[in-house]
């Protein structure tokens, strides 16, 4: 089968930036202080009135197709990762699709997937890429303000919105997929709610997103450690050997739990979520777009998702030289 490269990745941002401050939020200062020096998150993009999922994505795909100068009629597959649709019927996906000159033969598809879902979208990309070659757009977008009640510090505080598209191809170039695997477990499906969000009447708790922040973690330090050490031991490579390991930024705090376990030096792991919070599962292709160009030929990275559902997965990529340089 053919390999799969990711060949680079476009951004959007919610129009609005909201601070963690206590004139912002409406909450003591002090309150805000200490939540802020433990989460590492001083702002976030927020999605401004009128502005939904389907809109950043499309602004994400735009500036991807124009960066890489790509038309999208030459586009074979168009994959949306969102848990924040604009309706539950039809998907974003297809909205896009008629928003930009995609063919009508394109394979389009929603992902209803969270923190880990770069990693699963692309391990859909990639098997369809293998079957069918050319290239696809994967879009992670949400916009998650819209689920999170304004008390809730907990989650109001590291959520922001955002979207990233990547576009993959079976042409070298770029980062080569070596390796890619998700889980799930859902015996742990209530550890992250949007309470009332759909069709589902929830009897009991508040409206919108409930989340068990301390089991998380616990599930995220058992599971991801794991899960990196099977992903390496497939190739034969030890932690050592990784230029980067790009965590899902859910907040400094956790990436710096996971980071000491698993004994990582601090140039090993790049965050953004001070100024970004926690994209879901925008994070990990807005972190990549970002150290891209730092990354040099045999350059090894891993990408490591992990939250709602409970779900989680690995994504390993090489750095291969360019071949379109002389």
């Amino acid at each position: 089968m053919p390999e799969v490269y990711i060949h680079s990745v476009g951004a959007a941002l919610g129009d609005r930036i909201e601070q963690n401050d206590a004139a912002t939020l409406g909450q003591p200062e002090a309150e805000c202080q200490r939540i802020v020096a433990k989460v590492g998150v001083h702002s976030r993009p927020i999605a401004a009135a009128g502005q939904y999922t389907s809109d950043l994505a499309r602004a994400a795909i735009a500036a991807l197709l124009e960066r890489t100068a790509t038309r999208a009629c030459d586009v074979g597959a168009l994959l949306v990762c969102t848990q924040t649709p604009d309706h539950l019927i039809p998907g974003v996906s297809s909205r896009l699709h008629g928003q930009f000159d995609f063919p009508a033969e394109c394979f389009v598809l929603d992902i209803n997937q969270g923190c880990s879902g770069f990693v699963l979208g692309t391990q859909v990309m990639a098997n369809w890429l293998r079957v069918s070659g050319g290239q696809g757009v994967l879009a992670n977008a949400d916009t998650y303000s819209r689920l999170i009640r304004r008390d809730d510090l907990a989650t109001r505080m590291l959520f922001g919105d955002a979207a990233a598209a990547t576009l993959y191809s079976t042409k070298p170039g770029g980062l080569r997929v070596v390796d890619c695997r998700s889980y799930a477990d859902g015996s742990g499906y209530d550890a992250f709610v949007a309470r009332r969000s759909a069709l589902r009447i929830d009897a009991e708790g508040p409206v919108g997103i409930c989340m068990d922040g301390p089991g998380i973690l616990n599930f995220a330090l058992r599971k991801v450690p794991e899960a990196m050490a099977l992903a390496l031991e497939a190739q034969g490579l030890g932690m050592e050997k990784l230029r980067m390991v790009l965590f899902h930024q859910a907040n400094s705090f956790v990436v710096g739990q996971l980071m000491r376990k698993l004994r990582l030096a601090e140039e090993q792991v790049p965050q953004n979520c001070a100024h970004l919070g926690n994209t879901v599962s925008a994070s990990i292709p807005l972190l990549l777009m970002e150290q891209m160009d730092t990354l040099r030929p045999g350059d090894l990275v891993l990408a490591v998702g992990f939250g709602v559902g409970l779900s989680w997965g690995t994504l390993l990529l090489e750095r291969i030289a360019d071949t379109d340089k002389g």
